[in-house]
This record gives C-alpha cells, structure tokens and sequence, in this order.
C-alpha cells in the first residue's frame, strides 16, 4: 500500500516538475520573442567597428539629429541629447546597445526613451540599417564623447580624419549610404513642413520639393537617385518592371516574417541598388486607412495635388516602396 502510495507521490512529482519545465521554457521563448536582444552578448570594440559605426553615424543620422544644429533647424534631438538619456537610464555598454537596437528595429512610443521628443518631432521612421550596422552605431556613439558640448568644434573633425582611413565599404553599402543621406534630408524638410503647418503643408512639401530635392541630393552624392512605389502618388514615382520584381519579392519575405534586405544588379556598366522604404505611424498620416488614419481634411488635399492616387490603405511596418541607386560601376 505504501509503495503504491510512493509510487503515486513520485508520478505526481514528475507531473509537476514536467509542468513547471514546460512553463518555465515558454515564458523564456516569448520573452525572447518579444525583446530577442535581452541576453545578446556585446562584442569586444575594436577599430574598424568603431570606424563603421562612426560612418553609419555621420551619413544617416546627422542629417535630422545633427549635434550642431540651432533649436530653428532641429529635426529631431541631437545625438548628444539621445546619448545623455539613454545614460540615464542604463549606464552599462550592454544595456545601452540592447535599448538602441530595440528601438532603431522598432521606433514606438512604447519603445522610445524620448517621450518628449516624440511629442515634438514626431516619432522618427523605421531605418533600413541591419542589426550588424545599428550594433555598430551604439557602439560608438557609447564608447564616444558626443555628449561633451565641445564635441562637435573640437573633436567631429579630428575622427572624421582617424575614421575614415579605416573604413572601406561595398557598392551595396555605397548605394544605402547614399538612399539614406537622400532620405535623411527629405525627412527634415517634410518634419519642419508638418510642425509648421500640419498635414496639409507636408502634401504641398511634398508634391512640389520632394523630387527637385532628391534630384539636388543625386546631383551632390554623383549618382542616379529615385524613389518608386507599386502603389504610387506621383505618376513619376511608377515603379517599372525590374522594379516591381524586388518590391513583390521583398513583400514575400516580410509575410513570412523576413527582415527586408537590399539588393544590387549590374547592368553594363552601371549599379543599380534598391532599398526598402517602410511605413510607420506617421507615414499613416497620408497613406494609412481612409477615415481611419487620414482626415477629411488631408484627403480632400491628396485628390486635388494627386487625382489618380494609389498611395492609401497602407498599416505600419509595411513596404511603401523602394529607393533605387544607380552608380556607374568602378
């Protein structure tokens, strides 16, 4: 009897223990799910990640967050301002570089350091950099002194010339640097027209300065530079067959839960990159859910700028269009 009564005790042990497994591994597995950089291990720091991180800095994030901007021309907070409250909240390296990777994969207002900024310039747009690169851009703004008010006078140039030296980047990189230094300046000067004078005046922005200044852009960075869409506003911005192609196939991979990757082709002697542009809160301002997400007000200004529109009925995280950069090769 009491050998059954054991046996009995031990198979409810087991049970329970089994239970508590299986608990204890889910809960893991949807914490990793839901904050998958929590227990990365940083890499040790060497040169050449701090000449690329200082890169990636300078060609895609100076242009709305520049450190010597005036409280006029500010786009967002400077790297300094960003830096300091990152600080505040986790002094460790780790945890510093584990909170900006959360954030530059996923700009949110849940995910934000920076309420107040928010509030200011809006919540800032999905960038297309990987986690390699955003890794890299935490690990040197971390390890730097952005933060000192001298910075910028007395130190910008002197790691511009140290940096430069050790870095060298491929076409594919080329091309992005070149996508994003276009968008970061297009992304300015939309923000300042939208805290202007609202929506509206971001569509006139857009309508009449958004193409003569990524023209400007591709004039200064030597390249060809554009932005299309299958779903496109302005009849310039049709994408044409090739296009298509990489924008179809770069929405399969994100339903399948990919992360959406650029790609270069070689055409005689030319380079042709393309780079996914994605949706975020404020993109749904013009190109969210009718009535949902875009007012009367502003949609009554879309058809009359664009009465044959197709740029509506887009959610967050989704593929807007693309960024195609063509360099002659070399």
């Amino acid at each position: 009897m009491n050998s059954n009564k054991n046996t009995h005790c031990q198979i409810r042990q087991t049970i329970c223990f089994l239970l508590f497994i299986t608990l204890f591994f889910f809960s893991c597995k949807n914490t990793e799910k839901e904050n998958p950089y929590t227990l990365m291990k940083i890499p040790e720091l060497n040169q050449q990640d701090l000449a690329e991180g200082f890169q990636l800095l300078q060609n895609n994030c100076f242009s709305c967050h520049n450190p010597n901007a005036t409280e006029e021309t500010k786009a967002g907070p400077t790297m300094a301002a960003i830096k300091n409250q990152y600080m505040k909240s986790h002094p460790s390296q780790e945890e510093f570089v584990r909170d900006y990777l959360i954030f530059l994969n996923n700009p949110s207002e849940e995910n934000s350091k920076m309420p107040e900024a928010i509030t200011r310039f809006n919540l800032m747009p999905k960038m297309s950099l990987n986690d390699e690169q955003i890794l890299k851009v935490a690990m040197y703004l971390y390890s730097s002194e952005i933060e000192n008010p001298n910075w910028f006078e007395k130190q910008y140039d002197i790691e511009k010339q140290k940096y430069q030296s050790n870095t060298s980047i491929s076409p594919i990189e080329t091309g992005q640097e070149i996508a994003l230094k276009t968008k970061g300046v297009l992304g300015k000067n939309l923000l300042e027209a939208l805290n202007a004078k609202g929506t509206e005046n971001a569509l006139s922005f857009c309508s009449t300065r958004a193409i003569p200044l990524t023209d400007s852009m591709a004039i200064a960075l030597h390249a060809r530079i554009k932005r299309v869409s299958d779903k496109n506003r302005n009849p310039e911005n049709k994408a044409n067959e090739a296009e298509l192609a990489y924008i179809e196939s770069t929405k399969m991979a994100i339903a399948r839960g990919d992360k959406p990757k650029p790609q270069l082709t070689t055409l005689d002697e030319v380079q042709i990159g393309y780079y996914p542009i994605m949706t975020n809160k404020m993109c749904l301002q013009c190109h969210g859910q009718v009535e949902a997400d875009i007012s009367s007000s502003t949609l009554s200004k879309i058809n009359s700028l664009y009465p044959d529109d197709l740029a509506t009925g887009y959610s967050s995280d989704e593929l807007r269009g693309i960024w195609v950069v063509e360099m002659d090769k070399k």
